[in-house]
């Protein structure tokens, strides 16, 4: 008898987390839906007005984590070139650049831009509109005939979007200048073979990886930090609880993104590499 009735709160507790992940399942689709339909929206002083957000938003979430972004590129780089020096040495160092190009470029450079993007602007962005519907200004939007998807979703998801690839772009070059550096210092002969090395890995397929890629990890930034963000109740103490889930849960949807992303690439396009 105990034993069904485990069963039967187990079986009730599965089912009810099913329902669960998919109502947030069908929330999520809404939140993008809505933004993706406002953004398409009559109205050209509305849209003269998204679009001037929108490029406050871009400003904010790339040019000013520049000075982030380079510092981590150029440590990145200098680390991985330093490591595959030590590793391989001279009679190495072509390979060593084809592994610079694969691991930067195709990897590491869109990844952990994403990473330092969801630190900067999308625990910003669940926290603003977080407070912003505690303190029931998403509301007053409404109210006053403003479609808040528009104005406070979409450009959000735009600047993320477009956000990302810019700095992704930016972190390879100075990922690759600092591995540049490190490669004079430790020895300077050893230059021409490190740059030939990074010109034969480089090949038309890694900057078409490189903005799917960043685009799609910057799109997945905006959107979920978005929602959770406004899936904040009235209570001020659900504000941090919802910007740690928007964190947590975006940074598990950009690892499996880009997990999915390089599978796919390496099946489609493998065996053009070699």
């Amino acid at each position: 008898m105990q034993s069904q009735n485990s069963e039967g709160n187990l079986l009730e507790r599965l089912g009810g987390r099913a329902v669960g992940a998919v109502k947030g399942l069908l929330q999520l689709i809404t939140t993008l839906m809505a933004a993706l339909t406002a953004a398409r929206a009559s109205g050209a002083g509305a849209r003269a007005v998204v679009g001037k957000m929108v490029v406050r938003q871009i400003f904010y979430t790339s040019f000013q984590a520049v000075g982030m972004t380079s510092l981590m590129a150029l440590l990145v780089g200098a680390t991985l070139v330093a490591q595959t020096e030590l590793l391989g040495g001279a009679l190495h160092r072509e390979t060593a650049g084809r592994i610079m190009i694969a691991v930067i470029l195709r990897e590491v450079a869109p990844l952990v831009t994403a990473f330092i993007v969801i630190g900067r602007s999308g625990t910003a962005i669940a926290t603003e509109l977080g407070i912003m519907r505690v303190n029931h200004e998403v509301l007053a939007l409404a109210s006053l005939g403003i479609d808040p998807p528009r104005v406070l979703v979409w450009p959000r998801l735009v600047a993320c979007t477009v956000s990302v690839p810019l700095l992704s772009i930016f972190f390879s070059a100075a990922a690759v200048l600092g591995g540049l550096l490190v490669a004079f210092f430790m020895d300077s002969h050893g230059i021409a073979d490190w740059r030939h090395g990074v010109s034969m890995g480089l090949t038309a397929w890694d900057l078409p990886l490189l903005a799917v890629k960043s685009a799609g990890l910057g799109a997945l930034i905006g959107w979920l930090c978005c929602h959770y963000g406004l899936s904040v109740g009235m209570s001020p103490t659900e504000v941090p609880q919802k910007a740690s889930t928007a964190v947590v849960r975006t940074l598990l949807a950009c690892i499996s993104y880009n997990a999915i992303a390089t599978v796919v690439f390496y099946w489609l396009v493998g065996a053009k590499l070699t």
